[in-house]
């Protein structure tokens, strides 16, 4: 009973978020992912209740879907942050989302894609937070401490 209720507390965190087929394993094969759940005292510090990531290796075709998805969730984001680091083999982008809240919940979508130029492979990282935290500005400088 207890699991069932976990469960259903965690499927509820992303609702309302177009990544959250990917969450869900309706996108990629939950066997490709490995994903990674934290709650309690070790987000303290953060001012977050909730942590979930996703990372995974994905095709072209399953890259282009994953953003159409992350597009779409940005369209109905608060703030939002992108970057691109460019570097000899690597090319890293990366997009920061401050979704709107959840009750007094502050909800926060981070994609990464990291493409391997020589092997033409590319690793995704998707994490979901949420929390007390105000902004994104404030979660930034929070994770860097």
């Amino acid at each position: 009973m207890i699991l069932m209720l976990v469960s259903s507390l965690t499927a509820f965190a992303q609702s309302g978020l177009k990544v959250n087929e990917l969450f869900e394993g309706r996108i990629i094969p939950q066997e490709r992912m490995v994903e990674t759940r934290v709650r309690g005292k070790t987000l303290e510090k953060y001012q977050l209740t909730y942590y979930r990531s996703l990372r995974l290796n994905v095709t072209d075709n399953e890259a282009e879907q994953l953003r159409q998805l992350l597009d779409q969730d940005a369209e109905r984001s608060i703030d939002m942050r992108t970057s691109r680091k460019n570097p000899h083999r690597w090319d890293t982008w990366t997009c920061k989302l401050q979704m709107p809240s959840a009750g007094s919940t502050n909800r926060f979508l981070c994609f990464q894609e990291v493409w391997n130029k020589e092997h033409d492979k590319c690793e995704v990282t998707v994490i979901y937070m949420e929390g007390a935290v105000s902004s994104l500005e404030e979660l930034e400088e929070k994770l860097k401490n």
